[in-house]
């Protein structure tokens, strides 16, 4: 069944050659150029990909313009139903498209499980949200000087088109959290899926058309981000942008779209702080789980830690004793490997590996961890870290956890603050009381007290400050954010 379902986005060869979505056919790009995808495991051959032209994405933009009108237009209860139906198929095609995530981008079982299952609970969500999604009526009489006989019908409109720009971590689930919300709210949407990624995300399409957005209202353009992204969000057909990725690249693309409306969620570089009455071994779990879970490759995830030196020392031990029992380095398809599999490709292992290096010939110490082998980058603590070296001060997307002493929280909050980055930050103590005045103090977008930094639960507003993010996400949150307000304002007759 799945072959049959899934048959038309490529030749079925071995290995298969991917084909585009143009918004009504799956089709080869005229280019006649093609990128190879490798999985991290083991660098073997996984697929090739289409590098669409600049014509092709002319012909998709016209197309998602031309169409959108009719879907914003088609009754809320059927995009309802057709959102619903592809939470089905993701559900029912699971166990294809685990293995599928696995190969490709390299996360364990449970992790690659976990991102599925999520996606089609979110698409259920984001359906079932929609529905409560209403506009306003305002009543001119509220603001001195005006009398009564102006009303403002305010509705919630559709952009237009979108476009939505998905990472390599979480290829299904973040691409859909793009996808779903703007389709709901009646946009069409142009997709361009990560290189490291797009088999996946060409599935997740294909689901989308299975289960009845209509033809031309969502494509999917495939090719490297040199090759036509910068093409795609400057592209004057462009309404409204969605991106996740890093922090270099969302800046870019920025001064690209011009003024379009952005939703960006860029790279983290997430502290946690250790005050001297916390709970050490919750600590301990949720620094490991926050630091390590899929290899580091997440931008929620734990980069370096805050203490005094006196609950640094303290700390240490149960951290490295934790690692040893908690993580498992291998391959992710193995029962026995625990939260680090291989980074995505052999290049970015190169690169963590370098920076670990430089940091050590600055002054830090390895306490484990520290060596790589191919695309395997082993979980590292470095410890006497200062923050201006690169470890800390660019987001490293790898299995490695800093450790920094402080002689003062209100040190610990100068540093965090002045960090380019501002995704999330964790504060673990006991006195939730302090946690909370902490929390107020740190120039980020979330506060975890007494847990890692994570994006759910997916209706929880998820947001970044500074260089981390523009505009806010989360079921509602992104559901407004896919579609802006429409005042029409009714006069008495004169």
């Amino acid at each position: 069944m799945p072959d049959e379902f899934f048959a038309d986005i490529s030749d079925q060869k071995t290995p298969p050659t991917y084909r585009f979505f143009n918004g009504k056919e799956w089709v080869v790009s005229t280019s006649g150029k093609t990128t190879e995808v490798h999985s991290p495991i083991d660098q073997s051959v996984l697929g090739t990909i289409q590098v669409v032209t600049t014509a092709e994405i002319d012909a998709v933009m016209e197309s998602a313009k031309t169409f959108q009108s009719a879907w914003e237009a088609m009754p809320l209860y059927q995009r309802v139903k057709i959102m619903h139906l592809a939470a089905d198929w993701i559900r029912h095609f699971a166990d294809y498209l685990i293995p599928l995530l696995m190969r490709e981008i390299g996360k364990i079982t449970d992790e690659a499980k976990g991102e599925i299952m999520r996606t089609a609970d979110l698409t259920d969500y984001f359906a079932d949200e929609a529905q409560s999604i209403r506009g306003e009526t305002m009543e001119s009489d509220n603001f001195p000087g005006f009398e009564k006989g102006k009303i403002a019908l305010i509705e919630r409109v559709a952009y237009g088109t979108v476009v939505a720009i998905a990472p390599f971590n979480y290829p299904v689930n973040l691409s859909a959290s793009k996808i779903v919300p703007a389709l709901l709210m009646g946009n069409s949407v142009v997709f361009k899926p990560p290189t490291q990624g797009t088999i996946s995300g060409l599935h997740l399409v294909k689901i989308f058309q299975k289960a009845g957005v209509p033809a031309g209202v969502l494509s999917c353009v495939t090719g490297g981000g040199g090759e036509i992204g910068d093409y795609l969000v400057s592209h004057p057909k462009a309404d409204i942008i969605t991106f996740t990725g890093s922090s270099d690249t969302g800046a870019a693309i920025a001064q690209k779209g011009g003024m379009k409306p952005l939703v960006f969620e860029c790279g983290g570089n997430n502290p946690a702080v250790i005050f001297p009455d916390a709970d050490m071994s919750l600590t301990v779990r949720e620094i490991i789980k926050g630091g390590f879970s899929y290899a580091g490759q997440r931008c929620t995830a734990i980069k370096y830690v805050l203490a005094t030196q006196g609950v640094l020392d303290q700390l240490m031990p149960e951290i490295v004793k934790e690692i040893a029992q908690a993580v498992h380095m291998g391959d992710p398809r193995s029962p026995e490997t625990k939260l680090v599999g291989p980074v995505i490709s052999e290049q970015a292992a190169e690169h963590i590996e370098q920076i670990i290096n430089e940091a050590v010939s600055e002054g830090a110490a390895i306490v484990t961890g520290g060596k790589r082998n191919a695309a395997y980058i082993e979980p590292t603590i470095l410890t006497n870290v200062k923050p201006t070296m690169k470890i800390v001060a660019t987001e490293v997307f790898g299995p490695v956890i800093s450790f920094i002493a402080v002689k003062s929280m209100d040190e610990a909050v100068t540093m965090i603050n002045e960090s380019r980055f501002g995704l999330q930050a964790s504060v673990f103590t006991k006195d939730e009381g302090t946690g909370i005045a902490f929390a107020r103090q740190l120039n980020v977008g979330t506060v975890q007290i007494n847990g890692s930094p994570q994006r759910g639960p997916d209706h929880f507003p998820f947001l970044g400050v500074k260089h981390s993010g523009i505009g806010v996400q989360g079921v509602r949150y992104s559901l407004e954010a896919m579609s802006r307000l429409r005042p029409i304002i009714l006069n008495k007759p004169a």
